[in-house]
């Protein structure tokens, strides 16, 4: 390939690998006042200019257009170019356009991949150490749930640079406390670079009745016959694109898109699911090795690789009953549909960028945002946050009674751990380790202009902060020393645009750390060290593996005792990484840290007063409930029925509200109902409507329902500290609703009229009640 940038060097080549990054830059104030450390230098003038004309190269010609492609939660093995029986043949067919790289590497999570990816900076030094949902104070500055104002991110640097700018589905890289009808906004996508947006700002969402975002807007979804999340994003993301080139066809775009798909819950039509009949009928075991047999003979891993070994929980394929092997196939045919329907919409994409004359000159880079996910367990699971806030494991014999559901809107479908190591194939563990399983991903990068040597592999180790660098090289544009008034860090990431032509191009990088609390890794010229911590000892005490992945390519052989001063040399290497991408100190990380409230949070405060017509409320915005004592109270000014104020879907959650005269409190914990109903009516007129929850543990407590001061009810209440990502919607159920008991009067919206909704909480401390 002949590059239009040939002629001089690559501009990242003089970021070093590696560099000092730090949060010290000079910082603007922001509404929402995330702490992220700043100083009093005063912004320096802008020098990076954009050029006089810097959609065109110097020759004329017009530069091309950027698409990001992310796929969720997938692993390595599970689209067809890369060895897959899932039906991916747009995607297969991208690749063929382009370039496969068999050594691309994430971190082990969606939020600090998503930052990474889009900033070209390491994750602890933006601010996103783990989820957007982890916002801790300000001495954590590497666990803010999102990205300071110091780290551009590609979006801003080329709006700068006169293209258009758009985004479509996961966010996922703002507070989530953030996300409310009034914001603020800062970390939204609007605030971070994009002309327009439309998707979802947390982590999951439903694919039949999402929670949806329309600019600065928190919006529902349409209530059409065969609504669904993927074909909602294609559609706008299409008429972005018409809208574009049919005014500014001479300007290049960029589009962030970013596919719910393979995230829980598994939720696609029912058609895809068929499509699946009888292909997984031979079971995990066979599955993963026909993967690995296949990517051996595509050439997307060495012939000579060794095959990780099985995962010891995971049980071999043949040890299960009829009934557990049919369902757990059902999980499987679930999720094999999801990514095709995902592959569909690539397709129609790529179609409509021919149609329009786009496809040609642009650059797209489809990618994987960390490993396959494990937390269905042995069995699958109706909802992870079961497992993980409640130790609920569900049965095959509960799950079998959902087994229509799996793939539904009424089931928060994920697939068994046997599926997830099959889907992370050659590789071993999971999303959330720092092993190979949960940090090497597909990517796919497609130019027609740009790349000629089509449908070849290549192998240089690539991390996912150089692809915006690489994207800033294509396009000769220079990474800002300042951005609107903010002094910039340096990028993490170096381009890769010398593999492009060249399947022998040296190594571009030599050194990335991983630390996902509390474990750690380091890769370091062909060699990567890793660390699982045991909580409660040391960090000093860890226990290291090294691997020699230039030869090893699985992590398959320990060579820790053979080379301890390669050892010791990656493990002091580590620690001065860590110092400089602001990791340290080391910690274990606890449960305390996803329910952390931070000083700026709307939920900081006891007391909660929501009038009529506000919009719903992030689980992270809203009265902590699930982890204190409190009280609902609503005067009531005409009498009616319906919610008075829900938060959660059918996994869980809880719902206040009259039906047939009675009022009632209802708590959803995965199933395993709590329901309270007064024994007197609520008055037709006015009234005053209180629910008194006395919290005696983390799982639970005493209720009572109070009409006009006196006793109405009272019962015991089971609760878990996280049941839905759903938020708190007034005067009705809004989403998703909490109970089967109304769900046929779709919202239920309260009838009569109420002045408001008012919370009252009491911090509840155990061994105090």
């Amino acid at each position: 390939m002949v590059n239009r940038y040939s002629g001089s060097k690559p501009i990242m080549k003089a970021l070093a690998i590696g560099s000092m990054l730090t949060l010290t830059a000079t910082m603007t104030a922001c509404s929402s006042n995330i702490s992220f450390a700043k100083t009093s230098e005063k912004p320096k003038e802008n020098t990076n200019k954009a050029a006089t004309n810097p959609i065109k190269y110097a020759n004329g010609e017009k530069k091309p257009n950027i698409i990001y492609i992310v796929l969720d939660d997938i692993g390595f093995s599970d689209l067809g170019a890369y060895g897959s029986e899932i039906k991916t043949p747009n995607i297969d067919q991208l690749a063929a356009d382009g370039l496969r790289y068999n050594n691309f590497n994430t971190t082990p999570l969606c939020s600090p991949t998503r930052a990474s990816l889009l900033t070209g900076r390491e994750n602890h030094s933006v601010g996103m150490g783990n989820v957007a949902n982890v916002t801790l104070g300000p001495e954590r500055p590497n666990f803010q749930g999102g990205v300071t104002p110091a780290a551009g991110t590609v979006a801003e640097i080329l709006k700068e640079n006169n293209y258009s700018t758009f985004g479509v589905g996961k966010w996922h890289i703002a507070p989530i406390y953030t996300v409310t009808p009034a914001g603020p906004f800062d970390y939204w996508p609007l605030s971070k670079g994009f002309d327009r947006y439309y998707g979802y700002m947390d982590g999951e969402t439903g694919q039949f009745k999402p929670q949806l975002v329309n600019g600065n807007e928190l919006i529902e979804a349409p209530k059409t016959d065969g609504y669904n999340l993927n074909d909602d994003l294609l559609s706008h993301a299409k008429q972005y694109i018409t809208d574009h080139v049919s005014i500014y066809p001479d300007k290049p775009f960029f589009m962030n898109y970013a596919f719910s798909a393979g995230h829980s819950p598994i939720q696609v039509p029912e058609k895809y699911i068929d499509m699946y009949d009888g292909v997984y009928d031979k079971g995990w075991d066979t599955i993963r090795m026909e993967r690995f047999e296949r990517q051996k003979e595509l050439g997307i891993i060495p012939i000579n690789t060794t095959l990780a070994k099985s995962d010891p929980s995971v049980k071999p394929w043949e040890s299960f009953s009829k009934e557990q092997k049919k369902l757990y196939k059902r999980f499987m045919q679930a999720y094999a549909g999801f990514i095709t329907q995902a592959d569909e919409e690539v397709g129609k994409l790529i179609s409509y960028l021919k149609e329009t004359g786009q496809y040609d000159n642009t650059m797209i880079v489809l990618l994987g945002d960390n490993g396959a996910a494990p937390e269905g367990g042995e069995n699958g699971t109706d909802s992870f946050f079961s497992a993980l806030t409640a130790g609920r494991v569900a049965s095959v014999d509960d799950l079998m009674k959902k087994y229509e559901l799996i793939g539904g809107p009424e089931m928060q479908a994920l697939y068994p751990k046997g599926w997830a190591q099959v889907s992370n194939t050659p590789f071993n563990k999971y999303k959330g380790s720092v092993y190979a399983g949960a940090l090497r991903n597909p990517l796919i990068i497609s130019w027609p202009n740009g790349i000629k040597d089509k449908g070849s592999i290549r192998s240089q180790y690539v991390h996912v902060t150089d692809i915006t660098p690489t994207v800033l090289d294509v396009l000769e544009v220079e990474p800002p020393q300042e951005l609107k008034g903010v002094s910039q860090m340096p990028m993490y990431g170096t381009s890769i645009v010398s593999t492009f032509d060249n399947v022998n191009a040296p190594e571009v990088r030599n050194l990335a750390i991983t630390y996902h609390q509390p474990n750690r890794a380091i890769y370091h010229d062909g060699w990567k060290a890793i660390s699982v911590h045991k909580n409660g000892t040391s960090f000093d005490e860890d226990v290291w593996e090294l691997f020699k992945v230039s030869e090893d390519y699985t992590e398959s052989t320990n060579v820790a005792n053979k080379y301890p001063e390669k050892l010791k040399e990656l493990q002091e290497l580590f620690m001065s990484e860590a110092e400089k991408h602001n990791m340290l100190p080391l910690t274990e990380g606890s449960p305390a840290e996803m329910g952390y409230v931070t000083a700026d949070s709307p939920a900081n405060r006891t007391t909660f007063k929501y009038y009529p017509g506000v919009g719903t409320l992030n689980p992270k915005a809203m009265p902590q409930v699930n982890t204190n004592s409190f009280t609902i109270t609503v005067p009531i000014t005409e009498g009616g029925s319906g919610v008075l104020a829900a938060m959660g879907d059918e996994i869980g959650g809880f719902t206040f509200y009259i039906k047939n005269n009675k009022l009632e409190f209802l708590y959803n914990k995965f199933d395993t109902i709590s329901k309270i109903t007064s024994s007197v009516n609520v008055p037709k007129g006015k009234s005053e409507v209180k629910f008194v929850f006395n919290r005696t543990s983390m799982a639970g407590g005493n209720g009572t329902l109070y009409i006009n001061g006196k006793k109405g009810g009272e019962g015991q209440v089971q609760t878990a500290t996280m049941v839905s990502i759903e938020g708190l919607s007034i005067g009705r159920d809004a989403m998703n609703p909490v109970t089967k008991e109304y769900k046929k009067n779709g919202d239920f919206a309260f009838t009569g009229k109420f002045n408001f909704v008012q919370f009252d909480l009491t911090k509840f401390i155990p061994g105090q009640h």
